[in-house]
């Protein structure tokens, strides 16, 4: 039977729904290499007791993909004796008597191998499976995100000697073209994936991609190289296209990438006809980082003072190494001090790893730790923010707060405040993402962006590295223009271009007065969409009924059709 997706963890929360839906929004248009989402290792996610449950593994996908994970690493393990993929690292027994086994809570046979259990069937089709479900389910304007897997290769060890290591492989023990795991997961993911041979064509004429769709699906040409011949064709070296571009004009989902390979495989060749997963290195590059015990980045934070070009951060596909998760504490507080590492980690331009099996439990078991870490990986709002989520309202209504700002006193995390009060605002210097000033006098929101310097514009930080440059240049101003430990919050909150003025939970930064592209509340909208969609549906089967209906009578009359005249007028009679 299908591994379905199992939709029913959620982000639980309408104020997490906002979070991560303005994240996504306000980056829409950056490069995917330069946007940070969560990773996890499902080996550890999903299978750190050491089980492999298909049905389990199942839950732990869908429940990873619905609260919020991003980035999957993924271990698959060869078996050359019954030549298929597995997520257990143990070839399962070609004769199922001749191993020990038990009944699990499905009624599956959970076989005993060495210091693992194991179910057949758990393999790439699995994951797939799930993931069509998920992209499925999540295919709105609302609900799309874009997804990454890494697959890392190792060969699993013989049923028979399960703890020993295992040898290298011969040619003919090797998979082949059909049996690689690129052909494998691109014939079950096709239709979803933007492939390497994709990025290729879109690179060689920017002029017939990318830059071919509405500007706001462009990807944001700071971010990378851009080259132009005699004919005007315009191409890159090195750029990546935007989340918007893959998920809205693309429909595309997932991008899919080779990690690591075991020595064992050495002459695994990662190429395929479809050219559908990119090579090692391509979509993740790990940083090494170390932190103080107040969980500051001591090593491999991105941010440097004085830099000012993208091409200074290297921070293309910058993913950190491990998520540092203290021993010894209650869950309390140690969901608080990852969730302070974390929030140094997207600080930093990094996405963060986690490695980890959460207090001993599975994603399938117990979400809600996942659940917090993926939240925390949030690189912008402030705890409980913003706290307008759940409230209609609108402009001037005193009770609702529906502009943002950045505040100083929150490590430079933003806050919903009214947009009737008056603040400075961060102005962006030219197309710089890393350049920014405070507006000459502070201002109501609506008339803040005339208030910003020449040369530059009222903006909004579109990525934690963005977000730190503009908190620590504020910092380094006078106290007289900016204080975190005054009392008057003129000095110590600022105006960022970001409000959801035409609907609460949408925010847009496109300035004062802008409209909400989903057009209703995002609470409501995916209702809407399903129920727009099968009104659709019938209007078409309306039609196509109607068209053949037409078409079978005009038939009909057309043979008895007899024609009368009658003081120059035609009528169509019927035949004596």
């Amino acid at each position: 039977m299908p591994a379905q997706y199992d939709s029913t963890a959620t982000l639980l929360d309408a104020t997490w729904v906002a979070v991560l839906l303005s994240e996504r929004d306000v980056a829409a248009q950056i490069p995917l290499n330069f946007v940070t989402n969560p990773a996890v290792s499902v080996s550890a996610a999903c299978f750190g007791n050491r089980v492999y449950d298909r049905t389990a593994a199942a839950k732990c996908f869908s429940n990873l993909l619905a609260v919020g994970y991003r980035r999957l690493i993924v271990d698959l393990y060869w078996s050359p004796s019954r030549r298929t993929w597995s997520f257990c690292p143990v070839s399962i027994p070609a004769d199922p008597a001749a191993a020990a086994s038990a009944q699990d809570s499905h009624g599956h046979t959970l076989y005993s191998l060495g210091q693992y259990k194991c179910t057949d069937g758990l393999d790439p089709y699995t994951l797939a499976e799930v993931l069509v479900g998920y992209f499925r389910d999540t295919n709105s304007q609302l609900t799309v995100y874009t997804a990454y897997i890494l697959l890392n290769l190792h060969v699993a060890a013989s049923d028979s000697k399960p703890d020993e290591p295992v040898h290298t492989l011969s040619a003919a023990e090797m998979p082949s073209e059909t049996e690689r795991v690129g052909s494998i997961i691109g014939t079950a993911l096709g239709d979803f994936i933007y492939s390497p041979a994709q990025l290729a064509s879109d690179r060689r004429n920017l002029n017939n991609s990318w830059y071919r769709v509405e500007p706001s699906y462009m990807p944001i040409t700071q971010y990378f190289t851009v080259h132009e011949d005699e004919a005007g064709i315009q191409s890159t070296p090195d750029g990546w296209p935007s989340s918007k571009y893959i998920q809205l004009a693309k429909r595309d989902h997932v991008l899919i990438e080779y990690g690591s390979v075991d020595p064992q495989l050495a002459n695994y060749n990662m190429s395929t006809q479809d050219n559908l997963v990119f090579p090692p290195g391509q979509l993740s590059s790990k940083v090494p980082i170390s932190m103080s015990t107040n969980g500051t980045l001591t090593s491999g934070c991105l941010y440097e003072p004085g830099d000012t070009q993208v091409s200074q951060t290297n921070s293309s596909w910058a993913m950190s190494d491990h998520l540092p998760v203290p021993e010894g504490l209650s869950t309390d507080e140690t969901m608080s001090s990852v969730s302070k590492v974390l929030s140094n980690i997207t600080a930093c331009g990094l996405s963060p790893m986690l490695n980890t099996t959460l207090f001993g439990q599975t994603a399938d078991e117990q979400v809600a730790y996942y659940r917090n870490i993926s939240l925390s990986s949030s690189w912008a709002w402030a705890i409980g923010e913003p706290h307008d989520a759940h409230y209609p309202g609108g402009d001037g209504d005193p009770k609702y707060d529906r502009c943002a700002i950045m505040d100083l006193t929150l490590d430079g995390r933003w806050r919903s405040t009214n947009c009737t009060e008056q603040r400075h605002g961060a102005c962006r210097v030219g197309t710089s993402p890393f350049s920014w000033v405070l507006s000459n006098s502070s201002a109501y929101f609506r008339n803040v962006s005339d208030t910003c310097p020449p040369g530059t514009t009222f903006a909004v930080p579109r990525t934690g590295l963005e977000n730190s440059y503009l908190y620590k240049h504020l910092l380094s101003l006078p106290k007289s223009q900016v204080d975190p430990s005054s009392s008057d919050p003129v000095l110590r909150e600022v105006y960022i271009n970001f409000n959801s003025l035409d609907v609460t939970s949408c925010w847009v930064s496109t300035g004062y007065g802008s409209r909400c592209p989903y057009a209703s509340d995002p609470q409501q909208l995916e209702r809407k969409t399903v129920l727009v969609s099968a009104i659709a549906g019938i209007i078409i089967l309306l039609i196509a009924a109607l068209t053949l209906f037409v078409k079978c009578n005009a038939n009909r009359r057309s043979s008895r059709r007899r024609k009368r005249a009658i003081d120059g007028w035609e009528y169509e009679g019927v035949p004596s």
